[in-house]
């Protein structure tokens, strides 16, 4: 169809019609829905170069992590932006990993592109491996009481925990050779592992238009119509990407990274709570205690992980129709039902906080005193005054067989005819009563674990005769009874 162009003098030009006008603006919004790329290329370099830059001043050991993360942060020149940059981008990755996943969902890549399928999903299991082995470094209080309940999940599977954990930990206790294996995972492993997917991926497209443009596949003219579109798709993907590390670049010098004091100086009142692409799993432990939550923190992940990287194989033995729509269901319903439980945990998890008061003062002064400690001038740690390992257990078994102080009073009227008068366990008739020396070692035995121990025992798999004290005790006398309990140390 051809109409005389009006601005034209004269020559008759061709006229779209109004459906392909229509359908050619669509891709082009579409286009721009499908930078996802870009956007996870840009963070994944942000995230290399600033771990490069942060390696060259952090010392992996518990004596001296937070003095030189404390270095960077008030001494390095923008070393405080640069951290923030590394920080946030880790929170950022797996969202924008997740939408690319999505994205290539809606576009059926698991058929066609079975590679790049297979090579976004490894990359989104392999990001949440990163920032989670990555959360210890820092050493402040944040990060040791993340590394316990690390542990706790490890120790808490089935058959191989005490290795899995021991494992983790690098010896029994956590210590400086915990701290570098998570420094080892986090800078040396995942990175690696993140390369070699990359260049996979990137090598299997290579080939790819290699071999098609020695077989002479597009021979007619696509090979330019195709090259267009690349080049076009790619410029998207810079401007996209541009713009994402400017608001990344914003965001992080409004909000610079958490830093609170060191984690000998952190109490047992302390409330930990972890970034926020891992608040959903902190809150749900919440409510799985003992091996069902490390089973859910691990293998639930592994499945769901698998079963999206095998998608482009299941049903290949039955109709081509039918597989795809039994693949595109089944992994519509994993997609939709993982975003659905990831924010619905976050936001309980937020919401929870703001509605108890107890917890809002707490965090309120755990914000006050990271904003003291950021005022305060740098100190540099002497050699000498080392041993922080030792100190930082102290936080949970300040002492040999007994609690720092004498046990309260309400303990001892209510609690030390089963337990001990120093929780060291008791006798009465046939029946013996477990010990509580050492209970801050065990997995969800943390200060808030205890205080639900107090009022649902059951909750926890813990049978009578033990009892509940929720109406028995106020909230502080029982806050009172766990901060004591959580310092007792097993006997050596």
């Amino acid at each position: 169809m051809t109409a005389r162009d009006p601005s034209d003098s004269g020559e008759l030009k061709p006229v779209a019609k109004p459906d392909e006008s229509r359908a050619a603006a669509n891709a082009s919004w579409r286009c721009w829905l499908w930078t996802t790329t870009g956007i996870v290329s840009m963070l994944l370099l942000v995230q290399f170069s600033t771990g490069l830059l942060l390696a060259f001043y952090y010392v992996p050991s518990v004596d001296h992590a937070h003095t030189t993360v404390s270095f960077i942060e008030k001494v390095l020149p923008a070393g405080s932006w640069l951290r923030s940059l590394h920080y946030h981008g880790s929170q950022w990755l797996p969202l924008f990993f997740f939408l690319q996943v999505v994205e290539l969902f809606a576009r059926r890549a698991y058929t066609y592109n079975k590679n790049r399928w297979v090579a976004a999903v490894l990359l989104l299991a392999l990001v949440f491996a990163a920032a989670a082995t990555g959360y210890s470094l820092p050493w402040d209080a944040r990060a040791f009481f993340s590394t316990r309940v690390a542990e706790g999940i490890m120790n808490g599977l089935p058959l191989v925990g005490a290795a899995a954990r021991r494992w983790l930990l690098g010896s029994s206790e956590i210590s400086t050779l915990t701290l570098s294996r998570f420094f080892a995972l986090h800078v040396l492993v995942t990175p690696f592992v993140i390369l070699l997917v990359v260049g996979w991926q990137l090598f299997v497209r290579s080939a790819n238009r290699s071999r098609r443009a020695m077989t002479g596949v597009d021979s007619d003219g696509s090979t330019a119509a195709e090259l267009r579109a690349f080049n076009n798709q790619l410029t998207r993907n810079v401007l996209i990407a541009t713009l994402a590390f400017v608001l990344l670049a914003v965001f992080s010098y409004k909000l610079p990274a958490p830093i609170g004091p060191a984690a000998a100086n952190a109490n047992v009142d302390y409330l930990p709570r972890p970034g926020v692409q891992f608040l959903w799993l902190y809150q749900t432990l919440k409510y799985l205690p003992g091996s069902l939550g490390s089973l859910f923190a691990i293998v639930l992940p592994g499945v769901v992980f698998s079963t999206l990287a095998a998608l482009p194989w299941l049903d290949k033995f039955s109709r081509p129709r039918i597989a795809n729509d039994r693949r595109r269901k089944i992994g519509a319903t994993i997609l939709a039902l993982s975003f659905v439980f990831v924010v619905t945990m976050t936001v309980v998890s937020y919401v929870s906080d703001r509605r108890d008061p107890r917890t809002q003062q707490q965090l309120a002064r755990q914000a006050a005193e990271e904003a003291t400690f950021r005022r305060e001038p740098f100190v540099p740690t002497p050699l000498e005054q080392g041993d922080a390992a030792k100190a930082a257990l102290a936080i949970t078994s300040p002492s040999p067989g007994i609690a720092a102080a004498g046990p309260p009073a309400v303990y001892t009227k209510l609690c030390a005819s089963c337990h001990g008068e120093h929780g060291e366990g008791a006798r009465q008739g046939p029946l013996k009563f477990p010990a509580l020396l050492g209970v801050a070692d065990k997995p969800h035995r943390s200060l808030d674990d205890v205080i639900g121990i107090l009022n649902d025992p059951k909750a926890y798999g813990l049978e009578p005769p033990m009892k509940s004290f929720a109406t028995k005790l106020s909230d502080d006398e029982k806050r009172e009874v766990a901060s004591w309990v959580v310092t007792l140390k097993k006997n050596n």
